[in-house]
């Protein structure tokens, strides 16, 4: 899948509509709601630019794959105060492999339920 055909690039690209949860310019790294949530939050945090696969991410640049899993736990910790789902704390989870829906990195934040 070519960066034109991403779901999640026309959203950081404000193509596609999506709720924004927390964001960092500077960085370029987003949390955004999923579109079909597994549970009471459901949240992506995503690199604006296109890589295919976490796993690509990881192992091509480990420097951002850090800079993602730490923005994905400080933005979630964040919101804990406004989403009182996340008082019992919360899952940051991976898909490895060919069961992504969406080709581009990701991890996905989940209320523990």
């Amino acid at each position: 899948m070519s960066e034109q055909d991403c779901l999640f690039c026309a959203i950081i690209n404000g193509d596609e509509p999506s709720k924004l949860i927390a964001k960092d310019e500077a960085a370029k790294l987003a949390l955004i709601q999923s579109l079909h949530p597994e549970g009471a939050i459901h949240w992506l945090a995503i690199p604006y630019e296109h890589v295919d696969r976490i796993e690509t991410l990881a192992r091509d640049s480990a420097s951002r794959f850090q800079e993602l899993l730490t923005f994905a736990l400080d933005a979630t910790q964040q919101q804990a105060a406004e989403n009182p789902e996340l008082a019992k704390g919360f899952t940051v989870k991976m898909h490895i492999g060919p069961f992504e829906t969406v080709h581009h990195a990701k991890l996905h934040i989940l209320s523990v339920e």
